[in-house]
C-alpha cells in the first residue's frame, strides 16, 4: 500500500502533458504554471500522507537477530 501511494502521482505524465499543451498553444503560461504546481502537489501530498500513516522501517532500524 505504501508503494502504491508513492507511485500513484502521475508526476511524469502530468508534466509532459502540460509542456505539450503549452508548446501547442492549447494553454497559456499562467495555466501551465498552475498545472505544474498541481502536478507537483499531487506528488508531494501522497508522499507526506504515506510517511505519516505507514512510517516505513529502514533496515538499520531493525534489530539484528
Amino acid at each position: 500500500m505504501y508503494t502504491t501511494l508513492l507511485m500513484s502521482t502521475g508526476l511524469t505524465f502530468g508534466t509532459i502533458a502540460s509542456v505539450f499543451g503549452l508548446q501547442m498553444g492549447l494553454i497559456t503560461q499562467g495555466q501551465y504554471s498552475v498545472l505544474v504546481g498541481v502536478v507537483i502537489a499531487s506528488a508531494v501530498i501522497p508522499t507526506v500522507i504515506a510517511q505519516k500513516l505507514y512510517k516505513p522501517v529502514q533496515s538499520e532500524d531493525m534489530p539484528i537477530v
